[in-house]
């Protein structure tokens, strides 16, 4: 079986800051054996480019390979920012809707502070508040909602390539489609109870500390997965933590899959869900 964890960018040059762990289950079929990273690397490694439009489709090529992928990116928006009764249709709903990250966040923005008289101008899905994530128009997470949705998700799905945990099911035992699921590094760290935040960035100042962040990470990563010497090596030096988190992205869809994608928290069908 076959497990890929995505760190995801919705950048221009979204080649260079997407990573892709390609890591191997050693067990049974249902995935509660052990998890083995073999490979993680930038999608312009991959393609041959950082350009957003070639390094996403090669992404989408990528993504049609596993038994599973997750990939840390929101896979929706807030009901209420949109009125769709189930995901399939906001899904088709998305790419007309929106002309680019910057009117995503503003209409978003708009529709939220008319519904709460001004009260509030970002609002998180269920799943976002149970598990602190950023709300999927934030300005600091935009690019990759929009470009996810619109540029992975939606083709994937549209084409029946994928289906997408929790929110559709496989049609019978014998459909051998991916499943794709979003997950978010920071939580699983804080499950973990290691180190979520100022492990990422190369300042000199704090160059050292953050390695060293890194560090305690990866000597944290649970018995049940093991990093080969090169994924580890990939881990620690790269200074952005975009290969660590798609370490993480890759355990967090195994611990998905050994439970049969089972959702032990509340949420929306329309919004999504958050596996840790």
């Amino acid at each position: 079986m076959d497990v890929y964890g995505v760190d995801f960018s919705g950048a221009a040059d979204a080649g260079r800051t997407t990573w892709l762990a390609s890591a191997t289950v050693e067990g049974t079929e249902q995935g509660d054996g052990h998890l083995r990273v073999e490979t993680v690397r930038s999608l312009t490694d991959l393609a041959g480019t950082a350009d957003r439009a070639p390094a996403l489709a090669e992404l989408r090529e990528r993504l049609q390979e596993p038994t599973a992928a997750g990939l840390d990116f929101s896979f929706g928006l807030p009901f209420g920012v949109h009125d769709c009764d189930s995901w399939p249709e906001f899904l088709r709903w998305f790419p007309g809707e929106f002309d680019g990250p910057d009117d995503l966040r503003a209409r978003c923005r708009e529709r939220v502070e008319y519904r709460t008289d001004g009260e509030r101008s970002y609002v998180g899905r269920a799943t976002d508040e149970q598990v602190g994530a950023s709300s999927p128009y934030h300005w600091l997470v935009a690019h990759q909602t929009f470009y996810g949705v619109r540029d992975v998700l939606g083709p994937l799905v549209t084409d029946g390539a994928v289906t997408v945990a929790p929110m559709q099911e496989r049609e019978s035992d014998a459909d051998d489609r991916p499943t794709l699921c979003e997950v978010y590094p920071a939580a699983t760290l804080r499950s973990l109870d290691l180190p979520d935040e100022r492990y990422k960035g190369a300042d000199a100042a704090d160059r050292e500390a953050y390695a060293e962040r890194r560090e305690r990470i990866v000597a944290g990563i649970p018995d049940d997965c093991t990093l080969t010497p090169s994924v580890r090596t990939a881990a620690l030096d790269d200074t952005g933590g975009d290969a660590l988190d798609a370490v993480l992205a890759a355990y967090a869809t195994y611990r998905a899959v050994r439970e049969g994608f089972a959702t032990d928290r509340e949420f929306h069908p329309a919004e999504g869900y958050i596996y840790v």
